[in-house]
């Protein structure tokens, strides 16, 4: 790929450097992944056990003769035809304890599998960034939280505080009903910020730990940051 038309805007050598592993290859997890290969990303872990129905071709990054296949090989296909020197390992599985890598995005849809990763974020030393993502109807969150930069691979107490209270029971988090939880316009907006927070992180760049926004009313778009 030819990089040119966004060299002022990032540093190439450090968009490609850092693996990613990306837990969840849903609607945010797919679209994600197809926006980080096109700016520049080389490595990837991905985790999902779902296959790819026919539900998921309004809002999610599968084609038609992606049905049937599980979502992380489709996502490893699609992304090598992108790029097919970007280097990539599927799993077909949930995520449990497998090895994280130093920047770990989180796009599943049950508070059950993010608090799972959340607790292997804090065991796991060489983990040091997470950016998760959640949506429902035209609403959606997204986290950066980084570990202590002074001592390796510690969270401070504001952070670990901060997030773990956000860790709520699923019906809590997305209260919407089954035909009303995603539509791809709002995927693209959340997916965008996902990947304005990874550019922030190997930048170095400060980036709120909490972005919440609502889209719902066209006169009353509502974004709430919290730093």
């Amino acid at each position: 790929m030819n990089f040119a038309r966004q060299s002022d805007l990032v540093n190439q050598t450090k968009i490609s450097s850092p693996c990613i592993s990306l837990i969840g290859c849903g609607a945010i997890g797919s679209t994600v992944a197809m926006a980080l290969v096109k700016m520049g990303v080389n490595n990837f872990i991905l985790y999902d056990e779902d296959g790819v129905d026919e539900i998921n071709l309004p809002n999610q990054m599968y084609r038609t003769k992606d049905l049937g296949k599980f979502k992380a090989e489709a996502l490893e296909e699609i992304i090598k035809e992108y790029n097919d020197k970007v280097m990539v390992s599927a799993h077909n599985c949930h995520y449990t304890d497998q090895p994280l890598s130093i920047i770990v995005i989180v796009c599943t849809d049950s508070m059950y599998s993010r608090k799972l990763v959340w607790k292997e974020f804090q065991n796991q030393v060489q983990a040091q960034v997470l950016i998760e993502a959640r949506m429902g109807a035209e609403e959606g969150q997204i986290y950066t939280i980084h570990k202590s930069m002074g001592i390796s691979g510690v969270l401070t107490v504001e952070n670990f505080d901060f997030y773990t209270e956000r860790l709520y029971s699923d019906e809590q988090a997305n209260p919407a009903p089954c035909t009303a939880k995603a539509i791809i316009y709002n995927v693209f907006m959340i997916a965008s910020l996902v990947c304005r927070a990874f550019k922030a992180v190997v930048h170095n760049e400060l980036f709120p730990r909490e972005v919440v926004f609502g889209i719902s009313n066209i006169h009353k778009y509502s974004f709430q940051i919290r730093d």
